[in-house]
């Protein structure tokens, strides 16, 4: 059975599994619909993905841990710790730390 993406007149979105009659039924009254070829990624996916860019952006900063007279050096140093602790907070994986936030 083909998988959907439905966008209802409220704006709210949801993912069925259902026939193309059945989709058109849901958004007779407004809306739209698109059928989804791939399913959406797993939270455990989503996650996997995180902590990939997560431990790039650590890659990328490492060059600055001993630049002790770096400008941003601080600034540098704690997007690393939060960078690290990321994934056991409330934000991971939807808010992605950056550098003076």
């Amino acid at each position: 059975m083909p998988q959907f993406k439905v966008t209802y007149p409220d704006g709210t979105v949801r993912i069925h599994l259902a026939t193309l009659d059945r989709v058109k039924g849901y958004v007779k009254d407004g809306g739209f619909f698109e059928e989804m070829t791939e399913p959406p990624p797993s939270d455990s996916e989503i996650k996997a993905d995180a902590r990939g860019w997560r431990n790039s952006a650590l890659r990328d900063t490492d060059k600055f841990v001993s630049v002790t007279d770096h400008p941003d050096h601080a600034k540098i140093m704690d997007l690393r710790v939060r960078l690290r602790n990321w994934p056991s907070t409330d934000d991971f994986p939807d808010t992605k730390p950056t550098l003076g936030s």
